[in-house]
């Protein structure tokens, strides 16, 4: 997953930058460094994100199933 890939799903997510951090449980510096491209996005939390953007599974639904 590209950086601009993972943009464009944690927005299609209505995640922030900081709120895709939390969800995904990593650092906000982490998540930054995905959306600037200087770190790749590892592979199991981009087939997750896309999972959830092609099911149309909101963070709130995973929430509730955690």
């Amino acid at each position: 997953m590209t950086a601009k890939q993972y943009r464009a799903a944690i927005a299609a997510l209505g995640l922030s930058q900081v709120g895709a951090a939390r969800f995904l449980g990593v650092d906000g510096r982490t998540s930054r460094r995905w959306i600037a491209g200087e770190r790749p996005v590892p592979e199991p939390v981009s087939r997750f994100l896309r999972y959830m953007v092609a099911a149309k599974v909101t963070p709130e639904q995973v929430e509730k199933l955690i």
